[in-house]
């Protein structure tokens, strides 16, 4: 990382500003829908516009992202980003273009988040490094989250949500001036001996697949099933709580303030999670440690619904979002570190459409728990969630002895979709 120290500070800074315009941009837009239409339908509308981009245009966006320049391409989508919340706060009055803003960024969004994941294994090599740059990059992300939703509340208070959107625009222009370091670091060779990790790999069929092709990728060898099923099943279920946590708040102590707090205690846990990594539980198995934090996280929630004490909950949250950092760095550097580099685009699309289905699912989910009983449905999707980490992990260790070490005298190899745990041997 020093001696990619001005790739990085500039990456961190551009994510964390464009981040922030993300947040920004999303709240204003929220906003303006209730406020200009009144109708709940509108702003949900609006938040399915910016989900369904990643998931239904996963194809196509990863194979844009492995045919052209990725650093071009990300230059584009942060251009166009610019433009389109500009455009919002001059013109986005009605319904339509409300929902319309929202979807295209939404495409542009999950455009410039493939390419992010692609870029970290061309910035550096190495799984090793790629799980410190993934955790710093999960903090400032976090971070980001954090000042949004503050700033959006500063500016919609003193200019409205025009002035909120146009803030915007320049998160997104500022965000631009990464784009001639990254190329220059991505022209320049590397000061290591050893190529970046999947550099010279090609994947037969490569030019033709799309989503199909980065899924199938994404989801080959026993492991990396293994753990992306248990991931998907903790993260739908999780949602579910999410959903529930509103009504939740209206049954505990400090109700709506309390809640405010949860939530903010979470965010905190985003942010330090990663520096968890940087000790002896970044140098063990990536697939494990995604697993793991699963559990943990279904963890926080078996306890805010089974004990809902205001100390206990803070606890919990804080814990629940520490895991829930550390299982974003683990899963992304697991699924990204040996990825070869011309599906790199589709495979991080392929990541994004099946977390974000996950999410969706638990959205839908909730839609059939009664408000009355919210508590007992986030204490059902907590336990669901634990079990299926404690289940996860078991199959991963099952998987690992099943497959045995390496032959005697024989070099191990790592390709993407076969290793078991993303990790060096």
């Amino acid at each position: 990382m020093r001696q990619g120290r001005t790739a990085a500070l500039m990456v961190g800074a551009a994510l964390l500003v464009s981040t922030v315009g993300d947040e920004v941009a999303m709240v204003a837009l929220a906003l303006r829908g209730a406020d200009r239409t009144g109708l709940t339908s509108v702003v949900s509308a609006q938040m399915l516009a910016g989900l369904v981009p990643g998931i239904v245009l996963g194809g196509p966006i990863g194979r844009v992202c492995d045919r052209f320049r990725t650093d071009a391409v990300l230059g584009v989508a942060l251009a166009l980003e610019c433009l389109v919340a500009a455009a919002a706060a001059a013109v986005a009055d009605s319904a339509l273009l409300l929902i319309t803003a929202m979807l295209m960024l939404g495409v542009l969004g999950a455009v410039a988040q493939t390419c992010v994941m692609a870029l970290v294994p061309q910035l550096f090599p190495g799984p090793g490094i790629q799980l410190r740059v993934n955790g710093v990059m999960e903090s400032v992300r976090n971070a980001g989250y954090i000042v949004g939703p503050l700033l959006v509340g500063l500016l919609t208070a003193h200019g409205g949500t025009g002035l909120a959107l146009v803030v915007d625009a320049g998160t997104f222009a500022f965000a631009l001036l990464a784009i001639p370091v990254i190329r220059g670091r991505i022209s320049a060779p590397h000061p290591a001996a050893s190529a970046p990790a999947g550099a010279g790999k090609r994947t037969a069929g490569a030019a033709g697949g799309g989503l199909r092709l980065g899924l199938s990728l994404l989801w080959a060898g026993a492991g990396r099933r293994m753990t992306l099923t248990t991931i998907a099943v903790t993260v739908a279920a999780t949602s579910v709580a999410n959903v529930l946590m509103p009504f939740f708040a209206r049954d505990i102590p400090g109700g709506t303030a309390v809640y405010g707090t949860l939530l903010a205690t979470w965010s905190v846990g985003l942010v330090l999670g990663p520096f968890l990594l940087r000790g002896r539980l970044g140098r063990l198995p990536t697939s494990a440690v995604a697993v793991t934090a699963a559990t943990c996280i279904g963890l926080s929630y078996m306890v805010t619904g089974a004990f809902p004490v205001i100390p206990l909950m803070l606890a919990a949250f804080l814990g629940g979002g520490m895991a829930n950092a550390v299982q974003n760095v683990a899963l992304r550097t697991h699924v990204m570190a040996d990825c070869p580099q011309d599906v790199r685009g589709r495979v991080g699309a392929a990541y994004g459409a099946t977390l974000q289905s996950a999410v969706a699912a638990g959205f839908a989910l909730a839609a059939l728990v009664p408000a009355d009983g919210a508590r007992w449905g986030i204490l059902a999707g907590g336990v669901i969630a634990f079990l299926a980490g404690l289940l996860g992990r078991l199959g991963l260790l099952r998987t690992r002895v099943t497959a045995g070490p390496p032959a005697p005298g024989r070099p191990v190899t790592v390709t993407a979709g076969t290793a078991l745990d993303g990790e060096r041997p």
